[in-house]
């Protein structure tokens, strides 16, 4: 459970199907960017947000849409430019 991104919702807990492959394991690539988030304090809820919306670092791409690559530096690096962005 400690790997699960976990959204909370009043007194609900729900685990983001983006998160999971076609035979329920967990993505490797969200895996580490969610590995990354945690190190740097971002909230699950936050985190699972930034999955799924459009971010300027991407080029207006989702990182949710970008899970297949085999590299996920670009993602780490929007990942971290996002606490860098917030706390400037």
């Amino acid at each position: 459970m400690q790997q699960l991104v976990r959204v909370f919702v009043d007194e609900d807990t729900c685990c983001p199907g983006f998160q999971f492959q076609a035979d329920l394991s967990l993505d490797p690539v969200v895996s580490v960017l969610f590995d990354r988030a945690m190190a740097l304090k971002i909230p699950h809820n936050y985190f699972a947000l930034w999955m799924m919306l459009p971010c300027a670092a991407l080029k207006g791409t989702r990182p949710v849409d970008l899970r297949d690559i085999h590299d996920p530096s670009p993602l780490l690096a929007a990942l971290d430019g996002l606490v860098t962005d917030e706390t400037a």
